[in-house]
């Protein structure tokens, strides 16, 4: 009774060791599942984040270049406006000294014009008469500023060359404003999956140490089942001895019992006989 108590008890110490070890592998499992997860959520926001990085080292690269060009078109205008300052102080110097008080730019402005009304309007007679008398005039009126002309021609091909550069430093000053906003937008971007992979890190050390604490509870289970099934097998095996001592103990006594009848020439049983044969395959 005493061995049977044991017995039951071990067994009941297997079952429970069994289910729990069933509830800690499903728990160890779903563990490591979340980590895995969390951890290919991870990967897919560093792959993000990297290609937010080559596009803000490419970014790097075009607004460095938008500032070259953007620096040198300013670096330009500078020393064109220094150039056509020179000349005015020229122009000045030399109009002051022919006493010259009018633009030849504008009497070469007014010539052009004439003649085109001439060529466009086919005026009347009388009108071209006046047309052309105005053109000798302000030809004449020219001739006077001759030393001076090739310096308003130079002055207007500068204020050209100015506002041209002007307008290449401003044009790519817009681009490189433009480029400055996206590479905000980006950043903008860096931090928010940057902030996001910091709490999913956190969440994956959270799985990984359950999955770790639900590895070990599983070893340590495990350990103690191999154990005890170790015992319920040394137990089985005592128990069949026994049996078998037991029964090696009855055959022997039921032995010395036939061979007392045959002593007695008694009438011998077939259970008799049986035992007989047994004892003879000793």
């Amino acid at each position: 009774m005493k061995d049977d108590a044991k017995r039951k008890d071990l067994r009941r110490e297997i079952n429970d060791l069994k289910k729990s070890l069933n509830e800690l592998n499903v728990q160890k499992e779903k563990w490591f599942s979340i980590k895995e997860s969390l951890s290919t959520e991870i990967r897919g926001l560093i792959k993000l984040i990297r290609g937010i990085k080559s596009s803000k080292d490419k970014s790097n690269e075009q607004i460095k270049s938008l500032k070259e060009q953007r620096d040198k078109y300013n670096k330009q205008t500078q020393e064109l406006i220094v150039e056509f300052k020179k000349l005015n102080t020229e122009k000045h110097k030399i109009m002051k000294e022919k006493k010259i008080d009018f633009d030849p730019s504008k009497i070469l402005d007014s010539i052009s014009k004439l003649e085109q009304k001439i060529e466009t309007e086919v005026p009347s007679f009388k009108k071209e008469q006046l047309y052309m008398k105005n053109i000798k005039d302000f030809k004449k009126k020219l001739k006077e500023s001759e030393g001076v002309q090739e310096i308003f021609r130079s002055m207007k091909n500068f204020s050209e060359k100015i506002k041209e550069s002007k307008d290449k430093a401003e044009e790519f000053h817009k681009k490189l404003q433009d480029e400055y906003t996206n590479s905000k937008k980006g950043y903008g971007d860096f931090v928010k999956f940057t902030k996001q992979i910091n709490e999913l890190n956190k969440q994956q050390e959270g799985a990984f140490k359950n999955f770790i604490e639900s590895k070990n509870k599983f070893s340590k289970i495990n350990d103690d089942l191999k154990s005890k099934l170790k015992n319920a097998s040394k137990f089985a095996e005592g128990e069949k001895i026994k049996r078998q001592m037991k029964d090696s103990a009855v055959l022997e006594e039921k032995a010395k019992e036939v061979e007392t009848k045959i002593k007695e020439k008694k009438k011998l049983t077939t259970d008799d006989l049986l035992v007989f044969q047994k004892d003879d395959k000793k």
